[in-house]
């Protein structure tokens, strides 16, 4: 199964993650590679306590990419 994540800096540095189809489901690192391996262990968490209470497992994204949109420099655009 794959899982989506959505990553955001925050204003300390840190990263935070978001896990899309996994409500409720939510990481951080230090770094960007420290909050990817930190959302795959929060996912297989987040799936291990959903099996424990019989809950049906969300099947994920087929497919993810990544859309970036680069915000213009205030005054321009």
């Amino acid at each position: 199964m794959t899982y989506a994540i959505a990553l955001e800096r925050g204003a300390d540095g840190s990263w935070w993650v978001e896990v899309l189809d996994l409500p409720g489901c939510f990481s951080w690192g230090e770094t960007r590679e420290e909050a990817a391996e930190n959302a795959h262990e929060a996912i297989e968490s987040h799936l291990a306590a959903l099996r424990d209470v019989g809950e049906p497992l969300p099947s994920g994204a087929d497919e993810a990419i990544e859309v970036r949109i680069v915000e213009p420099p205030a005054g321009e655009g």
